[in-house]
């Protein structure tokens, strides 16, 4: 291991701690709920969908809706695919130490995930400033600026795209930047991987792609055309082009398999989402207003446009590159109806550049370390007195506004930014009635005191705890003591070990790196810190208390799990708990269906979850805050309707509800029945036929359909009863339920008309193989004896057929 590789070393350990440490553990905003929604899709079961959180698709307004229905009426994420298909090697790993009987959330461990990324670009953004002549020093210490001083710290914390479009697109420059230097093919052709992550990251970003290499092809023909043979160059390219291709190929299947069409990107214009904002409102908006104004969050980059001179005087193509890329995207995005990029903190859509405009800081930090280093005093107090006095006005500069930028940073990790963003809107409402005509608040520098970065500090003022957005930390005040302890202490470490780095007075010389157990320790810091987060936080109550509730439900549902079940749940308040724990426990991969209580009113509900009855040997729902057939809870009915219900059962405030499906049915002949009953007070009931398979599984449900006719319409709200009887004549599988689960009172039922009653029968797991009877009848609860209704041969139930239990 050389200087440099153990200064890379440092670097990354000392950015994972802090990113980790700074995490919340929890989503800000529901982009990153559907990104992630596409990573759990593929890596559990090979799928692209994002159906659990298709209640998201239900908003105000078209153009704010996060993804699109596909001709299945399945939902799809409109976002790019290459952050969320990244990650899906994070959250295999971490799958696989959860199924060691290693207790860690998939959801919590995933969205660190991004943390890798930016580190990765702080490490990228140090090659970069070395390929353009500058040490290692400042190569690092532009790095740990990008890492710790501006908006790509906040972003490292939550799971959108715009990391990764920092990474790929600073990898595209570099590549191109290497490939002119070395004239090596495998530059070019990183080059070009840069820009195909780019593009199904996010596709507007072509227009910055072709910024650079519109930089690459003048660069190369002003300097050194003739200095590589025809071949050269026709390789160059090709190496180039083949990973645009590869991506190119990744985005057509993508929307073949979402859209049904390799060109529909989910995006329609005509919905609400266009270039439809005046340029000068989006562009004040992005640059200098409080609300997003990228020099109020991330005020660093001042100095970096007031270095940008400098930087062009030494690097002229390099510096018209980055800078006509960032007015490319700069205008783009100002244009953008939605530019402030919705629920976001700071400018969320120009994150991308933030390691250039810190590259741009690489000569002003190359003289201020060029002067703090240069001044050879005896004693240490009048040494660093000299360097101080020595420093330009420049350098002073970018000293301050590197602590300043810092500090926002700090300020927007330790307490949830959304909070505030909750509160503009009591300030600036919005008009729920066209959302597209909100206008962002805070965009006068007259309300300075109303942009979010000074929301922070109001944040922290009015209660540091209960807005605390560190996972360590809870809204409750319990602090995670162990992970602080060793968090900091290994912090410490890797500061300490990074700062001895830099401070090397002799990089060549083999005793200035410590001992290789000293460097062994170095890189097992950040595992050891992500390990213990990952353990500690998997208690935080935002994901349910273990043995309790919906926590206790997935644990039920993994237990019990085949590889037959479909997962539906009307709980969107509480979605992020089987995101968290339903990879970890289940060694089936469940799809999952997320509605709310209205979904059925929509006809895309409807039309998947049919098909999900057709394919799946059993349905599960779980509900959230409702009480037992909800009349609002529209999937519910539906299910009652549609399939058979065997089971539900009370989990604090959740349900979990079971039910067959008419798979189960698929073969079942209609078997005669043509019997009446009748009771006191009772209108005639023909029992016309019935459904049943001739053979069942113990454990399973039993489904069984009821074909019956009123003659007339009741009084009474009678029940059904049906059960499984054991060749002795006593049941061993019983249920008790109204018409449609309850939701068809009896008394309401038209008279006169064919009717179905579904019902499902869950079999006790230890039932003994054998041939069981099915009976089924209706029985009166409000008379006194709850009596049966009865046949005309004075029977109180009916046969429906023999069942052999398997």
């Amino acid at each position: 291991m050389n200087f440099r590789q153990y200064g890379t070393l440092a670097l990354v350990a000392l950015l994972l701690i802090v990113y980790t440490l700074s995490h919340s553990s929890t989503f800000h905003i529901v982009d990153e709920v559907s990104l992630f929604a596409v990573t759990e899709s593929l890596a559990l079961r090979g799928e692209v969908d994002t159906n659990a959180i298709a209640w998201t698709q239900w908003v105000n307004s078209p153009g704010e809706v996060l993804g699109a229905f596909g001709p299945d009426g399945e939902v799809y994420s409109k976002k790019g695919p290459a952050p969320a298909f990244l990650a899906v090697t994070w959250y295999w790993l971490l799958r696989a130490l959860a199924h060691m009987d290693v207790q860690i959330g998939l959801l919590q461990g995933t969205l660190l995930w991004n943390g890798f990324v930016t580190a990765a670009t702080a490490v990228l953004l140090w090659r970069t400033a070395n390929r353009l002549g500058y040490g290692d020093r400042t190569g690092a210490t532009l790095g740990l600026l990008f890492g710790l001083c501006t908006i790509a710290w906040p972003y490292a914390n939550q799971f959108f795209g715009e990391p990764l479009s920092a990474l790929s697109l600073l990898l595209c420059f570099y590549g191109l930047l290497s490939w002119q230097r070395t004239r090596q093919v495998g530059w070019a052709l990183a080059a070009g991987a840069g820009a195909g992550l780019a593009v199904t990251t996010v596709t507007a970003h072509a227009l910055a792609l072709a910024v650079l290499v519109a930089y690459a092809v003048w660069a190369v023909w002003r300097g050194e055309r003739r200095m590589a043979a025809p071949g050269a160059w026709i390789s160059a390219v090709l190496a180039f082009i083949l990973p645009l291709v590869v991506a190119g190929g990744l985005s057509l299947w993508y929307n073949e398999m979402r859209f049904g069409n390799p060109f529909d990107t989910g995006y329609h214009f005509d919905s609400g989402e266009g270039f439809s904002t005046p340029l000068w409102q989006g562009l004040w908006g992005l640059v200098f207003s409080p609300y997003r104004g990228l020099f109020w969050f991330t005020p660093l980059f001042i100095a970096s446009v007031a270095s940008l001179p400098a930087f062009a005087r030494r690097h002229r193509a390099e510096a018209l590159a980055t800078g006509a890329m960032s007015l490319a995207l700069l205008l783009l995005y100002s244009l953008w109806w939605m530019w402030w990029g919705g629920f976001a903190w700071g400018p969320r859509f120009l994150v991308p550049l933030a390691p250039f405009w810190v590259l741009w800081l690489a000569p002003w930090t190359s003289d201020t370390l060029a002067v703090l280093r240069g001044v050879r005093e005896t004693r240490r107090e009048a040494r660093w007195q000299a360097r101080l006095r020595g420093l330009p006005l420049h350098s002073i500069a970018l000293i301050v506004l590197s602590l300043v930028s810092w500090l926002v940073q700090v300020s927007a990790v330790v307490v949830n930014w959304v909070n505030f963003e909750i509160y503009l809107r009591s300030l600036y409402p919005t008009d729920w009635e066209n959302p597209l005509a909100f206008g962002p608040p805070a965009q006068s520098l007259l309300d300075l005191g109303n942009s979010p970065v000074a929301g922070q500090w109001q944040l922290m003022r009015d209660n540091f705890v209960a807005n605390t957005d560190l996972a360590w930390l809870w809204s409750d005040g319990n602090i995670q003591w162990l992970l602080l302890a060793v968090g900091l202490a290994a912090l410490a470490t890797a500061a300490g070990a990074f700062l001895h780095w830099w401070l090397a007075t002799n990089p060549h010389e083999a005793r200035t790196l410590p001992s290789m157990p000293v460097r062994g320790l170095i890189a097992v810091l950040p595992i050891l810190v992500i390990g213990l987060w990952l353990g500690e936080v998997s208690r935080h109550p935002h994901y349910g208390t273990e043995g309790r509730g919906y926590r206790q439900i997935v644990e039920d549902i993994c237990a019990r799990a085949d590889g037959s079940e479909a997962l539906v749940t009307v709980a969107p308040y509480a979605y992020q708990i089987p995101m968290n724990w339903l990879g970890a426990r289940c060694d089936e991969a469940l799809p999952v269906y997320g509605y709310a209580p209205d979904s059925m009113e929509h006809p895309e509900t409807g039309q998947v979850l049919d098909a999900v009855l057709q394919r799946s040997g059993r349905l599960l729902l779980v509900t959230g805050g409702l009480p037992a057939n909800a009349p609002e809870n529209s999937v519910e009915r539906w299910l009652a309707e549609n399939a058979y219900k065997a089971n539900d059962t009370w989990y604090d405030d959740f349900r979990l509800l079971e039910y067959g499906t008419p798979l189960l049915l698929a073969n079942a002949p209609l078997t005669p029945l043509n019997v009446t009953l009748i009771g006191q007070g009772t209108s005639q009931i023909n029992l016309i036929a019935a459904r049943l398979p001739s053979q069942a599984r113990a454990g399973k449900v039993l489904p069984v359909e009821i074909a019956y006719r009123l003659l007339d319409k009741n009084t009474y709200d009678l029940r059904w009863f049906v059960q499984l009887l054991r060749p002795e004549g006593y049941a061993a599988a019983l249920l008790d339920t109204a018409p449609a689960d309850g939701y068809s009172p009896f008394s309401l039922l038209p008279a006169n008309q064919d009717l179905v009653e579904r019902a499902g029968l869950l079999l006790p797991d230890n039932l003994p193989a054998g041939q069981y009877e099915l009976i089924a009848g209706l029985y009166n609860p409000l008379l006194a004896g709850a009596p049966r209704l009865r046949t005309p041969d004075g029977s109180d139930f009916v046969r429906l057929g023999a069942v052999i239990v398997e």
